[in-house]
């Protein structure tokens, strides 16, 4: 356990010596070692002063990055000492590295579905129907539905409804609503027949979210989609 300070009096400015949580400190690492920093017991605790071995320039360099919060990011006055090529090639590894891993996802997509790229489709669009809140969640649950069974039932809106809601996890309560009922109903049926699971509903958020963006209203929009749609 270390603890760094500035100065070794920090240690009593900030009370360490009263706080129980600092008598298993072995080392105490500072700028300036300007006086001596001693344990409950008595025993002086073991410090390592750097202005002697670290740069200065480390140390203003650190306060100039951090001190003020009025700047758009920490290096803003930094940045124009990099010169343009570095800058430049720094953007473009950027830029191929972020295409090789949405490629490597989609290739990954690709093997666990046995090469079926409408399968793989399917995934990426319910994903993104998720929007940024609940992408990994409509994710799983484009996972939980085989896309075979969405084939087969594309030519009916409300079966696809029941299928993507009754997976989704919103079709377990009893309500006195005709619609939704039907919906359960459905879904008690394809989950018979097709062996479904549903996933945990909680990890679906609607909390700071404006209603059109809603988990319920995106799963009847992808319903929608794939009904009106024959071959995306």
């Amino acid at each position: 356990n270390v603890e760094i300070h500035v100065k070794a009096s920090d240690w009593y400015v900030h009370h360490h010596e009263k706080d129980v949580n600092y008598d298993n400190v072995i080392l105490h690492v500072v700028w300036e070692n300007d006086m001596h920093v001693y344990q409950k017991n008595n025993i002086p605790i073991p410090t390592l002063e750097l202005k002697n071995i670290v740069s200065k320039e480390l140390l203003l360099n650190y306060k100039r990055l951090f001190s003020k919060k009025d700047k758009w990011i920490n290096c803003e006055n930094q940045i124009t000492s990099i010169s343009q090529f570095i800058r430049n090639n720094w953007l473009e590894k950027l830029y191929f590295e972020r295409i090789e891993q949405k490629s490597n996802f989609i290739l990954e997509l690709l093997h666990t579905s046995a090469n079926d790229w409408e399968s793989v489709l399917f995934q990426m669009i319910t994903m993104n129907f998720g929007m940024k809140v609940n992408k990994e969640s409509f994710l799983s649950l484009a996972n939980a539905i085989d896309f075979k069974i969405v084939r087969k039932q594309r030519n009916d809106r409300k079966t696809l409804e029941s299928l993507f809601f009754g997976q989704a996890g919103f079709l377990y309560k009893d309500l006195q609503d005709s619609y939704y009922s039907d919906l359960k109903r459905e879904y008690q049926f394809l989950q018979v027949k097709f062996t479904l699971e549903p996933i945990f509903n909680g990890q679906f958020h609607f909390f700071r979210l404006r209603p059109n963006n809603f988990p319920s209203i995106r799963l009847a929009q992808l319903a929608g989609l794939y009904h009106a749609q024959e071959n995306l």
